[in-house]
């Protein structure tokens, strides 16, 4: 069996933070990344956030309706919508459309104060806001990592996933990252008659420029080097269910990114190495082949 491969792309967004300031990204860049993982025929998911930086749905300034655009069209491309989530930043106030002051996403998700019902109505308004823009999301990738994320989390996407808000009945997520752990498959976190809420987390740290844009996060060969080592190859040779690695779009981004020629020989050493090892899927994909077949660990 092929260990199945894919890729997170976070933080996608028109702008990215450099130095202080906030550099805008056009949106041909999210093309030329988007028409390179059709081409190389490579899977995985992209952040679609809605309130990053800016209101996507109520664009300023025609470079941000050229990004809203273009994220309209992700399902024209072999990749998966995911709410990371309606800012990455503080809290949204769907009710006057505005971010608030505070706390932020992240520290909301960890909250054990937080209910199932907060969460749901969170998640279900995100959702609704993704649908404005023209994705419907796949699944759920959290700013920043989570293992010990409020357990109610799951609760809540597993009713959303019963309600029929995903497309799919296996709703995959990415809140955690566990390099070194050999093999990998996904984790059963919420689970009721065909519905599943699964764990799926990335094998590897971004080494391709991340979300710093620095070169010395830049590292291909910690990834697949000459010899076929490396963290991802470990995870292809020891026949793990599935190999995912992450990417920040500060790094990656043809236009200001560090890391996407790096990313491009990634993809050449991986194929040209283990082309017959492994199938690229989204995460969506990889979740429903997992519950399909009951899952090594089902």
């Amino acid at each position: 069996m092929p260990t199945y491969v894919s890729f997170y792309l976070d933080d996608v967004a028109p702008y990215v933070a450099s130095g202080g300031e906030l550099l805008p990204v056009d949106a041909s860049a999210l093309v030329d990344v988007l028409e390179y993982i059709r081409q190389e025929g490579i899977r995985g998911a992209i952040s679609v956030i809605p309130g990053m930086y800016t209101l996507l749905l109520r664009p300023k300034n025609s470079h941000e309706r050229r990004f809203a655009e273009v994220v309209a069209r992700l399902g024209e491309y072999p990749v998966d919508p995911h709410m990371e989530i309606m800012t990455h930043q503080n809290l949204f106030d769907f009710s006057r459309m505005e971010q608030t002051d505070g706390p932020s996403e992240a520290e909301w998700l960890d909250d054990p104060e937080v209910g199932v019902e907060e969460y749901k109505r969170y998640f279900l308004d995100t959702i609704i806001a993704g649908r404005e823009l023209g994705v419907r999301y796949t699944g759920l990738s959290t700013p920043g990592t989570h293992p010990d994320m409020n357990p109610k989390v799951w609760e809540a996407l597993l009713r959303l996933a019963e309600e029929g808000e995903f497309p799919n009945s296996a709703v995959p997520v990415f809140a955690t990252i566990e390099e070194g752990d050999v093999p990998m498959e996904p984790r059963v976190r919420a689970r009721r008659d065909k519905f599943v809420v699964l764990d799926m987390p990335s094998g590897v740290w971004d080494y391709l420029a991340s979300w710093r844009n620095s070169p010395d996060w830049v590292n291909v060969d910690h990834y697949v080097d000459g010899e076929g080592g490396g963290h991802l190859a470990s995870l292809i040779k020891a026949g793990s269910f599935m190999a995912i690695f992450h990417m920040h779009w500060q790094g990656l981004n043809p236009q200001t990114g560090l890391g996407w020629k790096p990313f491009q020989e990634m993809i050449g050493r991986l194929k040209s190495m283990f082309g017959g090892m492994i199938e690229w899927k989204r995460p969506s994909e990889i979740a429903l082949e997992f519950a399909k077949g009951g899952g090594p660990s089902w």
